[in-house]
C-alpha cells in the first residue's frame, strides 16, 4: 500500500536525464569565478600597457584551460562538446579581462589612497616636529639669545633656517633675529655668499629695516636671483632683486598698479640704487627696463629710464626685443607686446624720454615682427604700426628683408594696411614688396627674391593681389627669378 508521504507527482521529480545540462551549468559558473583569480596577472609596476599585456596572457591561460577542461569534463556527444570548447574562449577571455583590469584598478586606487594617507600622516609628524623646533619657538618668540645658541650648535640645517626666516623673522620684522642669521650663515661661509640665500627672501618683505642689516655687516645687495643658480656665469644670470619686480603686482586698463605697491616697489629700487646696486645691469638680453615694458608698470618704466638704463639696446637673440621696440608695439596696440594698451594719458607721460626709431631699430623690428604675431596682431590689424616703420625707415626695402614677409600673406590683409601701402608712391611701392637680400648665404627662397607679390600670389589673397593689379606693380623684382 502506497502512502500519501511516498506519493510525489511527477512534475517535481529530480531531472535524471539531463546530466549534460546541469555539469555545463556548474562548469560556467566555475569558469565565472575564475576572473577573480585573473587579478594577479594585471598588475605590473611599471605602466598600464604592461598591466593590459599581462590581463591579456592571463585571461588567454584561463580561456585554454577551461577548453582543455570543457572538452574533458563535458559528458554530452563529441560536436556539442567541441561547439562549447570554441565559445567558452569568446564568454571566459572578456570576463577575465575585465574582472583583470577593474580588480586592478581598484587595487590602484587603494595603493594610491595608502599613499596620500602615508604621505598625509609623514607631513603631519614632520609639522609637529617643526612646531616643537626649537629653532622655529625662539626665532618666532623673540629670543635672541637661545636663537643664537641653537644656530651655534650646527643641529639645523639651512631649509629649516629658510623656514624660520620666512614664517617668523620676515613678518615681525625682526632685524635682530635677521642679524643674528647673517652671522651664523657668515661663519659658516665656505664660498663668501652663503648669505644670498637669505637675500631674496628679505626683498620679496619690501622691508628696508631688514635690508639695512646687510648694509650694515658690508653684505652685497647685488646677489644673483635664485631661480637661475644653475647657471655657471654670474654676469648671464638675472639679479635676485628683479625677482620682486614681477611678483603681487596687478596692472589696470590705465597702465597703473595698486599705489601702495608700486610706493613701496620704488622704495625698494632706491634704496638698492642708493647702496650701490647698478640698475643698468644686462642679464640674457634683459633689463630692468625691459621687465617694466613687459610688464606695464609705468611708474618703474619712468624710474628705469631715469637711472639711465638704455632704452635701446638691440638684443643679440631674434627672439627678443629692445624696450624701445617693445614699447613701439604697445604704443600701437599690439596684443602681444604687454598686459595692457597703454592709454593717452599714460603714453604722454613715457613717450617724451623715449626717441623716435632710427631706420636700423625699425628695421630690426620688422624682422622679428614675424615671430611675435605678425602686424595682424596688432589692435587696428596693423595699419598704424606699418605707417610707423615705413616713416621711420630711410630703406623701406629692409622692411622686408630676405623675404621673410614684414606682411602676413596668409593672413587677412584689412583694408587699413592696404591703405598704407596705397599712399606709398611707385618707387617706394616696388621699394616695399622687393626684398633687401638676406645674409644666410645660402640658396633658400628667402635669398633668392621670393617678394610680397610672389608670395601673395601663392597664398590666393585676393586683397593684396587685386591691389597690386591696380598700382601695376611688377610680380617679380628687377634682377631677381620667378
Amino acid at each position: 500500500m502506497t502512502s500519501k508521504k511516498d506519493h510525489v507527482p511527477s512534475h517535481l521529480h529530480p531531472v535524471h536525464g539531463m546530466p549534460g545540462i546541469v555539469k555545463l551549468t556548474r562548469l560556467f559558473f566555475a569558469l565565472f569565478c575564475f576572473w577573480f583569480t585573473s587579478p594577479a596577472f594585471a598588475f605590473s609596476p611599471t605602466s598600464n600597457l604592461e598591466e593590459l599585456i599581462y590581463a591579456a596572457i592571463g585571461s588567454a591561460v584561463v580561456s585554454l584551460i577551461a577548453m582543455v577542461v570543457v572538452l574533458v569534463k563535458l559528458k554530452i556527444s563529441l560536436l556539442p562538446r567541441l561547439l562549447a570548447m570554441l565559445v567558452t574562449p569568446v564568454l571566459v577571455f572578456p570576463l577575465c579581462m575585465a574582472g583583470s583590469m577593474g580588480m586592478g584598478y581598484v587595487a590602484h586606487e587603494i595603493k594610491h589612497y595608502q599613499q596620500e594617507q602615508d604621505a598625509a600622516h609623514i607631513a603631519s609628524v614632520e609639522e609637529d616636529a617643526w612646531q616643537h623646533n626649537f629653532l622655529r619657538i625662539n626665532a618666532c618668540e623673540g629670543n635672541h639669545a637661545l636663537l643664537q645658541s641653537e644656530l651655534a650648535s650646527g643641529r639645523h640645517q639651512i631649509e629649516n633656517k629658510l623656514r624660520a626666516l620666512t614664517e617668523c623673522v620676515l613678518p615681525q620684522a625682526d632685524a635682530q633675529a635677521l642679524r643674528i642669521l647673517l652671522q651664523d650663515a657668515v661663519s659658516n661661509d665656505k664660498d663668501g655668499r652663503t648669505y644670498c640665500t637669505y637675500l631674496p627672501l628679505v626683498l620679496q618683505s619690501m622691508n628696508t629695516i631688514l635690508l639695512d642689516v646687510f648694509v650694515e655687516q658690508k653684505l652685497s645687495l647685488a646677489c644673483t636671483s635664485p631661480k637661475y643658480a644653475y647657471v655657471p656665469d654670474a654676469a648671464k644670470v638675472a639679479p635676485a632683486w628683479w625677482d620682486i619686480l614681477n611678483d603681487g603686482q596687478v596692472t589696470d586698463t590705465t597702465g597703473n598698479i595698486d599705489t601702495k605697491d608700486t610706493d613701496r616697489l620704488l622704495t625698494v629700487l632706491r634704496y638698492l640704487q642708493a647702496h650701490g646696486v647698478d640698475m643698468k645691469v644686462v642679464a640674457n638680453d634683459r633689463s630692468l627696463l625691459t621687465i617694466a615694458m613687459e610688464s606695464g608698470k609705468v611708474d618703474v618704466i619712468l624710474f628705469a629710464l631715469d637711472a639711465g638704463v638704455d632704452p635701446y639696446a638691440i638684443p643679440e637673440n631674434d627672439s627678443m626685443l629692445s624696450p624701445q621696440q617693445i614699447w613701439t608695439l604697445q604704443r600701437f596696440g599690439y596684443a602681444d607686446a604687454g598686459p595692457i594698451a597703454y592709454n593717452e594719458a599714460v603714453q604722454k607721460r613715457i613717450q617724451p624720454h623715449l626717441r623716435e626709431m632710427n631706420s636700423k631699430e625699425a628695421a630690426s623690428l620688422a624682422e622679428r615682427l614675424p615671430l611675435k604675431g605678425g602686424l595682424s596682431a596688432a589692435r587696428d590689424g596693423g595699419a598704424g604700426l606699418l605707417a610707423y616703420l615705413i616713416k621711420s625707415s630711410s630703406n623701406i626695402r629692409e622692411l622686408n628683408r630676405g623675404g621673410q614677409g614684414l606682411i602676413d600673406v596668409y593672413a587677412q590683409t584689412s583694408p587699413a594696411v592696404l591703405g598704407v601701402l596705397d599712399r606709398l608712391d611707385d618707387q617706394q611701392l616696388r621699394d616695399f614688396i622687393c626684398p633687401e637680400a638676406s645674409n644666410k648665404g645660402d640658396d633658400s627662397d628667402d635669398n633668392n627674391g621670393d617678394q610680397l607679390y610672389v608670395r601673395a600670389i601663392r597664398a590666393e589673397n585676393q586683397a593684396l593681389v587685386t591691389f597690386f593689379k591696380r598700382r601695376k606693380v611688377p610680380e617679380t623684382c628687377p634682377g631677381m627669378p620667378r
